[in-house]
């Protein structure tokens, strides 16, 4: 596993085996349509072919590989490489990283592995208090090792979010366990909420939020009317089509004479 700079490309390329991964972003926006920050995204092909691989085949394929969890770190590290590299960047801007249950119970047995990423930012200077470490929606292997690695990660100061609320294992007893600053919405848990005609059951979901002090982020957003709707609900953020695609680096204008590999 490599992390290179692509002349062709114009970005950081991470090699796995027959895999290249880069980093794409897509932003995220307030009640006022201002970009608040980017959240990091895999985009994987096949080297020999140029074949694109969804990320969900690639992570489902990744999780009964030995180097996964080691992989899964690479690539955390290519898109603050990659973003720090980029237009994207802003002092003010916060980078959404996901992170999955199992890296929180690794950390929950090995402490240290919190130096290391706090190097690893100070090396690309960004400021911790700007990442925000994402939970993702699935199962834990042991939920008390989740909890402990959650609470020691929003000791050091990152932002918690719980990412796609209403999908697989990202429910409310994870949210209690969690206290995230910010709870991300599926896209299809509010769809599903659209469907039935009524958004009593969802306001009150996002009242509930609110009330415990977390910030609402509703994903996949792709219709002018959907925003209206949220925008009316008491939604906070915004991610989704109809604000910005996700965009790899390239063609981005790259920081010239920065290299981080």
């Amino acid at each position: 596993m490599k992390i290179y700079f692509c002349d062709v490309k114009e970005a950081y390329c991470l090699i796995f085996h027959n895999y290249i991964i880069r980093s794409a972003f897509q932003a995220i926006v307030d009640v006022d349509g201002n970009i608040i920050g980017y959240e990091a995204l895999a985009r994987i092909c096949l080297r020999d072919s140029g074949l694109v691989i969804r990320p969900d085949v690639f992570f489902s394929i990744l999780k009964n590989n030995d180097e996964s969890q080691d992989l899964l770190f690479l690539i955390n590290r290519l898109h603050l490489c990659s973003y720090r590299s980029s237009k994207f960047f802003k002092k003010y801007h916060k980078i959404f990283l996901n992170l999955t249950p199992d890296f929180f119970e690794r950390l929950s047995d090995f402490p240290r592995i919190i130096v290391d990423v706090n190097k690893m930012l100070k090396e690309f200077d960004i400021p911790l208090t700007n990442v925000v470490a994402e939970v993702t929606e699935s199962s834990a292997v042991c939920e008390g090792k989740l909890a402990r690695g959650v609470k020691l990660i929003s000791e050091y100061g990152y932002i918690l979010a719980l990412d796609d609320y209403g999908d697989e294992a990202s429910d409310f007893e994870r949210y209690k366990m969690c206290h995230p600053e910010i709870v991300k919405i599926s896209r299809d848990f509010f769809l599903s909420h659209k469907a039935s005609g009524s958004y009593i059951n969802f306001k009150a979901l996002i009242d509930a939020f609110k009330g415990y002090g977390s910030k609402v982020l509703v994903e996949g957003v792709e219709l002018q009317d959907d925003h209206k709707v949220l925008l009316s609900l008491g939604v906070d953020y915004f991610q989704g089509f109809f604000f910005h695609k996700p965009e790899c680096v390239s063609p981005c204008a790259l920081v010239k004479g920065t290299v981080f590999l």
